[in-house]
């Protein structure tokens, strides 16, 4: 058909509007047919304008040119859309909205026009009389418009959603640490209430903003405001951005803000949606509330600074929670049919119509199309294969009371305070606490479906921390497992958690405190028949095989460990590194929890195995399950099993089940640099002869391997002088011992320095003693040795060195 767009263009201006009918005529050439953007040029002031406008588009005969008739015409704008043509359909994106819902809300230049009432009553009949005239139903591109033909006209329409403009590429990403708020700059956008609620938050939450102003002195004013709220640094202006920079700075984000005033649809909802970020936005916005429900999809607040700083500091507060509405958000998008396919078929009444194109064109475009598809089918089959081999069990086989974290909360009061002696509310948990833990809940499922496989009867829960809702779920699936916890210190705690009714058993737990590299484990050996460590193995900086080690000197014979830990390799990491990102599942950095608060070290599989496996466990269970997030990359998909990969293999999470099956052998190769395994050691000055200046110290191997004095990795003393100011100015002096020492052997170096009486003239400075492995570095760094300090003159110091080496 030969189809003509009835479009509205305000002179030096482009924007969702011009992008909506450039896309809409892209689609409807595809489709074969032949399309012409008609464009009005459209000035609303002085009313007089606005009237020539109206009156220039009602004159305009669009029913045919140069004697070939126009088959169609599609009204998107007012006044455009007023044109003549006898075959016209309507698909409203914007009517004048000065005469309808801004007039009521006070905004509408035409209230300080003294012929606005008139032009309100213009605007209104000529829409009437327009709508009146078409055969055909009457669509709007959002709810929110729709509603307000019929509250206003009385007009009904169908809402006819389609994809924004750049659809096609836009891709998901990492949830970085800022806000991203896209979109022309200008007052219906409310650019203020961001800054203002910017300025409620605290550092480092930082909003990056993208668009252009109509007016440069608006922006001006906006970064002035920056100023004066004091956030000026924590607000990046791009301006206008290309495509990458668009799909990139979405992909990055942790959220999307989106705050308009009772917007027609608004791109960037669907933007965000289609870059798997949740979006923020308010209770009168219009458009995105259509597609946004709170804390599903993203948060609606009230369009207020306090409330809306409330939401995006939940946001960047809680990452999993942004995580699980992005995804929401995705899979929202993709259930709703928006496409251009659709739109063009809803308006035109015709399929694509592929015997109409040149035969030249339909040819070519056969071909892409099949070879689209054909790629399009294998991606799809690849994805269902891998998601197969990833998928948590389903239904999970462990009976429990609980369908959700939210029901483990309902029956059990986590609380430590006794109950309110006039019957009160209880005080309740951390709302945020439970959504991060909701998002753990097939996890859980699925360590659970594992331990009841052991049948274990006592069980240790290493790195476990209140509200001890997991504790509650094991409690339930196995009323009779004696279980005890271990968190990573410093402090023991215990507690008496009580079911909210009697469908819930009441339960005791301890939960002793280690540091678990550095400290053996507080328990008899063979004192457990299953050792479980979930979530915690990514956090250890220092020594893995030491916790491995203790794990199976605590085990039974027989017994079993069970481990849970990111797997760096798995598909998403893999479409991460492909994508210039780090593979890691969580890169942030934690500084209110100290070294052990982010992921120090992330494993594949069979790296964990191998650790596992020198700790004296072989391996019964490994495999890797997709517990947070189902979404899957058709590309790097159809990458893995190009491969061969063992798909079974590439999930985000790593279970691993061991049987111990013999003491650990030692470290295996490639994990360490030295043998930590003789890291352990201890100084004491035995005795200090004031007067000869004979000083013994005692030197203990607390290690469960030899120390070699001459071989690789042997062990010595650094000896160090500090002057009396403290300064350092003598190190990495090693000094050999004579004899090598066996596990738990102690041995006495005997040192001379300074004699009663010398040195009186001049103040001393400081040896510095400790342990050393030669090659590889000081043992203190293990936290599984100490250091000491002795008074030594700089002479004293140099004689020493002088006699040992």
């Amino acid at each position: 058909m030969r189809i003509g767009l009835l479009q509205t263009q305000v002179p030096f201006v482009t924007g969702g509007a011009e992008r909506h009918s450039a896309n809409l005529r892209a689609a409807l050439r595809e489709h074969g047919h032949e399309v012409a953007e008609i464009t009005l040029p459209f000035k609303w002031y002085p009313s007089e304008t606005l009237v020539d406008s109206v009156l220039a588009a009602r004159l305009t005969d669009l029913s045919e040119t140069e004697g070939v008739p126009t088959d169609l015409t599609i009204g998107l704008r007012f006044p455009a859309y007023l044109a003549r043509h006898p075959n016209k359909v309507f698909w409203i994106i914007h009517q004048f909205r000065q005469a309808y819902d801004q007039w009521d809300t006070g905004v509408s230049e035409l209230l300080e026009d003294p012929e606005g009432e008139a032009i309100r009553h213009l605007v209104r009949a000529e829409d009437r009389m327009a709508f009146a005239e078409t055969a055909h139903p009457v669509y709007a591109n959002s709810v929110t418009v729709a509603q307000r033909l019929q509250t206003y006209l009385g007009q009904k329409a169908t809402p006819l959603y389609h994809p924004p403009p750049k659809a096609g590429l836009l891709s998901q990403g990492p949830f970085g640490d800022y806000l991203f708020a896209p979109g022309r700059l200008n007052p219906s956008k409310r650019p203020e209430l961001l800054l203002q609620a910017l300025a409620r938050t605290a550092p480092p939450l930082r909003l990056v903003i993208a668009g252009v102003a109509g007016n440069p002195g608006y922006l001006e004013r906006l970064k002035t405001m920056a100023d004066d709220l004091g956030v000026a640094g924590r607000v990046e202006w791009l301006g206008g951005i290309d495509d990458d920079t668009m799909r990139m700075t979405y992909a990055n984000a942790r959220a999307v803000v989106f705050v308009p005033q009772d917007e027609d649809y608004g791109y960037i909802t669907l933007e965000a949606m289609l870059s798997g970020k949740p979006v923020i936005t308010t209770e009168d916005a219009g458009g995105p509330l259509e597609f946004v429900t709170n804390r599903t999809h993203g948060l609606v607040c009230a369009p207020s600074p306090a409330a809306l700083a409330t939401s995006f500091e939940t946001v960047m507060q809680d990452k999993r929670l942004a995580e699980r509405m992005g995804a929401a958000g995705h899979e929202k998008y993709h259930k709703l049919n928006i496409s251009w396919d659709h739109v063009v078929e809803t308006l035109t009444g015709q399929s694509r119509p592929r015997d109409a194109l040149r035969p030249g064109q339909a040819t070519r475009r056969h071909e892409n199309h099949s070879r689209t598809a054909k790629t399009s089918s294998l991606q799809d089959e690849v994805v269902a294969t891998l998601r197969r081999a990833i998928a948590p069990s389903a239904p999970a086989r462990v009976s429990l009371p609980f369908r959700s974290i939210s029901d483990v909360f309902a029956a059990y009061d986590f609380e430590t305070l006794p109950p309110a002696p006039d019957g009160g509310q209880t005080v309740t948990i951390d709302p945020g606490i439970e959504d991060y833990l909701g998002t753990h809940w097939t996890r859980f499922l699925t360590t659970l479906d594992l331990v009841a496989d052991l049948a274990p009867g006592s069980v240790l829960n290493i790195g476990t921390y209140p509200p001890l809702a997991f504790e509650a779920m094991v409690v339930n699936a196995f009323p009779d497992v004696d279980l005890q916890g271990l968190c990573l210190g410093p402090h023991i705690y215990s507690q008496h958690v009580r079911g909210r009714d009697s469908r819930f058993p009441d339960f005791d737990i301890r939960l002793d405190a280690a540091n678990i590299e550095r400290d053996s484990l507080p328990y008899a050996s063979e004192s457990f028949d299953l050792v479980m460590g979930m979530e915690i193995f990514e956090h250890l900086v220092t020594d893995p095989y030491f916790f491995l080690s203790e794990a199976c000197r605590v085990l039974r014979p027989g017994g079993h460990l069970l481990l849970s830990t990111p797997n760096v390799a798995s598909h998403r990491g893999v479409w991460k590194t492909l994508n210039g990102q780090a593979p890691y599942s969580f890169g942030l950095f934690v500084p209110s929890d100290g070294a052990y608060g982010r992921h120090n070290r992330e494993y594949a599989p069979r790296e964990v195995e191998r650790l596992a496996a020198a700790a004296g466990f072989e391996a019964r269970v490994l495999k890797t399950v997709d517990v947070y997030d189902d979404r899957i990359d058709p590309g790097t998909a159809e990458l893995l099993h190009g491969r061969g990969d063992d798909l079974t293999l590439r999930g985000e999470t790593i279970f691993f089940v061991g049987k111990k099956t013999g003491a650990p052998r030692g470290v295996p190769e490639g994990f360490y640099h030295g043998d930590p395994e003789r890291m352990s050691g201890a100084l004491r000055v035995a005795s200090h002869e004031e007067r000869t200046g004979l000083v013994r110290v005692e030197v203990t191997n607390s290690s469960r391997r030899w120390w070699p004095v001459r071989e690789r990795h042997a062990t010595c003393l650094l000896a160090e002088w500090a002057d009396p100011d403290g300064i350092l100015r003598h190190t990495n002096i090693l000094l050999p011992l004579e004899d090598a020492l066996g596990p738990g052997d102690s041995h006495t170096v005997t040192l001379r320095l300074d004699a009663a009486g010398t040195g009186k003239t001049k103040p001393r400075g400081t040896l510095w003693l400790e342990l050393f492995q030669k090659g590889v570095g000081r043992l203190s760094g293990t936290g599984r040795a100490n250091g000491i300090t002795l008074p030594c003159s700089e002479d004293a110091f140099v004689r020493l060195v002088r006699r040992s080496t």
